[in-house]
């Protein structure tokens, strides 16, 4: 049974991945407030700065969802996801030197889940999927 249901981990994984990313996004949108005055804590910058990296931040993570619920150019989001973990981690990390927080290591789960849909791919049930097939038939028609 077991292996039956290995095909779809890449697809859970997806879309527990995609709330998260929605949810990360959102807050940063509606409640700019809150992440901005982290942001300015962080990285030491004037409010502005500070604001126009907290909207950005928050459309890039909305994007990521919307292509994790997809499961569209994976192999382009999930690094950048990856890369959106590593950067949040590091700069607590600079910012506060390693401690006991749980959202520090929950960053450290999601940036191994990001990692793992990077090298496992998007799974059935996906653009990603269905673009590949799409181009295995062209390429069988055309020979």
């Amino acid at each position: 049974m077991n292996e039956n249901l290995k095909k779809y981990a890449p697809v859970f994984l997806r879309l527990s991945l995609a709330v998260v990313f929605a949810l990360f996004g959102y807050q940063k949108l509606s409640v700019p407030e809150q992440t901005r005055a982290e942001i300015q804590l962080l990285l030491d910058i004037g409010l502005g700065s500070a604001a126009a990296i907290n909207y950005y931040l928050g459309l890039i993570e909305l994007i990521i969802a919307f292509g994790f619920v997809l499961g569209a150019f994976i192999g382009y989001l999930a690094p950048l996801a990856a890369f959106l973990l590593f950067g949040f981690f590091s700069s607590f990390m600079w910012k506060y030197g390693l401690n006991t927080d749980p959202t520090l290591f929950r960053d450290i789960g999601l940036l191994g889940g990001a990692l793992s849909l990077w090298l496992t791919g998007s799974g059935i049930f996906s653009f990603d999927n269905w673009r590949s097939k799409s181009v295995d038939e062209v390429a069988t028609l055309s020979q």
